[in-house]
């Protein structure tokens, strides 16, 4: 009877077990079916963390409760929750180390600890006690480890003798564990795409505003007007302040802040010498670097605004160089009351935006030299019009009147030449800057680095080609592409071409391969007029300023004139300069100049000279012939030969040429002062004239002019 008792209370006692077991599996199902629904949430929230909590509590003791998250790259654990029984524990964030925490992500095991055993760990250095002293009864902390990655640590923990976890609850934290890791390593995962998908929005949103700033900054030729509207863009992407931009002056040797605003009020214009001592915008300029400062000495110590006053001290700013065409023309800042306010986005959205700047103020100051070169230009002939009065110049405003008309047309020439390439940059930039942001937008990195090396081809100086062979090239190169089976490979080869991307065509077939093939070239093809037109322009504004200098040249005489030396060279070629429009419509120009030392002369006087012997050789030709001009050295003595091959002289008119007021030219062209002033200012200079003349072969007048002067 005892032996039967005994066998029905020992199988009371299993089934209790076994419904015990059995209860504490549904409960671990339900607590897995409940982690499994937090799946369901984007991210963390707190009152997922509670939850989760909640979980672990039924399964086991965890009043005090904790989940941490990893950062590798960072190397750093930060508590995401805790709950704990002692009202002074609050959530931190500590390097990862050599506590018990970073054991368990180190060792990416599960660890139970009680008072010995992490005596022993510290003793063996495994890890160190950073309070110093153990707080803890019995101490449990388990991995979240998903896909091979330590995502961080769910720790719970007594402080109670009464409360000691056993391996069981240890295999069930990290059961339990294991499967919160798949939950965090989603959320991990929605956390990074959210992020990237923000960085891409905004970085298209960067692109479409950096077009706009490109297209409107482009469109103006007011230097201050392309200042305004870049702050106002800056302004509306990055934290502000102050902005302001300089240029180096014309003479080169300082920096003019031509707009600079501070705290919304604009401060008169400011200029610094390229040595000054704690100018940021003048080190930016001659160190040729961008200059950034946070929090730095150097702004304490920089010149501040001259009518502003200061609301609070600046703590950051950023200086770029502006640099347009190879060539640094300024400098540009944007500055902020703000520490540490620019972030490395923020610098590449201002460097783009300096970029465009520079292109814009270098075409603003094209345009500006072009407009003072006409106004220049109509001074001159307008001081020229008033020489008119004085009979010694008499012969000389009677030539220039005759060359008024031939040096407007070289003069609008030029000009016209800068309107045309304005309007090729204006339609380039409306298509290709309009079309770079989607275009960019949809070239992964390497077909970006393989678009600038295409725009970088482009941009260098062309070779000269005749239409043949051009033609011939192309040919070649639609073979090359018919053979890789490109498709319009004859237009294509021809973008290619212009391009100067067709002696590599194998480096080019990842952008020829790609889907936006036809944008991809006709982009660079615009980017590329672009830089080919403002080329233009710098090369008509270089011709204007060489007529205008020919024309101030040719217009200054009378007054207080210096002894000088002079290289007649470049005398002569002023003077040419001048005739340029006779010259070139049936004049054949043949220079035979030797190298001479400088002349010691009146420099304005010779060059009368020179003006008067190749004016009268044009009309002895009826500009239609070979005007030949010598230049040679005789011991001590320079020459000067202007020969022509017109109607030439008999012995009698020849006689008699130097004499005043003696002319063979019909009643009102001519006062017949001209060689008579030659040979006075010749005479002057110590040298002598000769002539030689044959009728119907031309005539040939030689200067001798000693080299050292007159004693």
């Amino acid at each position: 009877m005892l032996d039967e008792t005994a066998q029905l209370s020992e199988r009371i006692a299993n089934l209790e077990i076994e419904l015990a077991e059995r209860r504490r599996a549904e409960e671990l199902q339900r607590a897995l079916y409940e982690i499994a629904a937090l799946s369901a949430a984007d991210s963390p929230q707190h009152e997922h963390y509670v939850e989760l909590h909640e979980i672990v509590g039924r399964l086991m003791y965890a009043k005090n409760f904790i989940i941490a998250s990893f950062d590798a790259e960072q190397g750093m654990i930060r508590q995401q929750y805790l709950v704990d029984e002692d009202p002074n524990e609050v959530m931190e964030s500590f390097p990862f180390g050599e506590g018990i925490s970073s054991l368990v992500i180190r060792s990416r095991l599960p660890w139970l600890m009680d008072h010995a055993l992490f005596e022993s760990l510290v003793a063996a250095g495994e890890i160190r006690a950073p309070r110093g002293v153990v707080d803890f009864n019995s101490w449990m902390g388990a991995p979240l480890i998903a896909q091979d990655r330590v995502y961080g640590l769910i720790i719970v923990q007594s402080y109670s003798a009464d409360v000691t976890y056993t391996q069981a609850d240890l295999d069930l934290l990290n059961y339990v564990a294991s499967h919160v890791a798949a939950i965090v390593a989603r959320w991990q995962s929605n956390i990074a795409l959210k992020q990237a998908n923000d960085e891409l929005a905004a970085s298209a949103e960067t692109l479409r505003l950096l077009g706009d700033i490109g297209k409107d900054l482009t469109v103006s030729l007011d230097a201050l007007a392309i200042c305004m509207t870049m702050e106002k863009h800056i302004a509306a992407l990055l934290p502000m302040d102050a902005f302001g931009v300089a240029l180096l002056a014309p003479d080169g040797d300082s920096l003019d802040y031509i707009y600079y605003i501070e705290d919304g009020v604009v401060d008169s214009a400011n200029s610094y010498p390229l040595d000054h001592p704690t100018s940021l915008a003048v080190l930016t300029f001659r160190e040729d670097r961008e200059l950034t400062l946070f929090n730095d000495t150097q702004l304490g110590s920089a010149p501040t605004a001259t009518n502003i006053e200061e609301s609070a001290p600046i703590l950051s700013a950023v200086f770029r160089p502006l640099i347009a065409n190879g060539r640094r023309i300024g400098v540009v800042t944007v500055q902020s009351h703000l520490a540490d306010a620019y972030q490395e986005r923020d610098l590449e959205v201002f460097r783009s935006a300096t970029a465009y700047a520079a292109i814009a103020l270098a075409n603003a100051d094209a345009y500006a030299t072009a407009e003072a070169a006409r106004a220049q230009a109509a001074q001159a002939l307008h001081d020229l019009h008033q020489a008119e009065a004085h009979l010694v110049h008499s012969e000389k405003m009677a030539a220039l009147g005759q060359l008024i008309a031939g040096v407007a047309h070289e003069i609008n020439t030029p000009i016209g030449a800068i309107k045309s390439s304005g309007r090729n940059i204006s339609e380039a930039l409306d298509s290709a800057l309009l079309d770079l942001p989607g275009l960019l937008d949809e070239l992964d990195a390497a077909h970006r680095v393989h678009f600038s090396e295409l725009l970088k081809r482009a941009s260098q100086p062309k070779a000269v080609l005749s239409t043949r062979e051009e033609r011939a090239i192309v040919r070649e190169v639609t073979e090359k592409l018919e053979a890789l089976g490109l498709g319009q490979a004859r237009h294509r080869a021809g973008l290619l071409v212009q391009l100067q991307s067709h002696t590599d065509v194998d480096a080019m077939l990842p952008l020829l391969r790609h889907p936006a093939v036809d944008r991809i070239l006709d982009t660079a093809h615009g980017i590329a007029t672009i830089t080919t037109n403002a080329d233009n322009i710098n090369t008509a504004v270089d011709r204007v300023a060489k007529i205008i200098f020919a024309l101030k040249s040719f217009s200054r005489f009378g007054g207080v004139q210096v002894w000088t030396e002079s290289d007649l060279r470049e005398g002569l070629e002023t003077v040419l300069t001048i005739y340029q429009n006779q010259i070139k419509h049936g004049i054949e120009l043949i220079r035979n100049f030797d190298d001479l030392p400088p002349v010691r002369c009146l420099p304005d006087e010779i060059n009368q000279v020179w003006t008067n012997l190749v004016h009268n050789a044009l009309q002895a030709m009826d500009h239609k012939g070979n005007l030949t001009l010598g230049l040679r050295r005789d011991g001590d003595n320079a020459l000067v030969s202007v020969t022509d091959t017109g109607c030439g002289m008999t012995p009698e008119v020849r006689a008699r040429i130097f004499d005043a007021f003696f002319t063979t030219k019909p009643a009102g062209e001519g006062t017949g002062l001209g060689l008579d002033i030659v040979r006075k200012i010749i005479e002057k200079h110590g040298g002598h004239i000769f002539v030689e003349s044959e009728v119907g072969r031309g005539s040939t007048f030689t200067v001798s002019l000693p080299i050292a002067g007159v004693e």
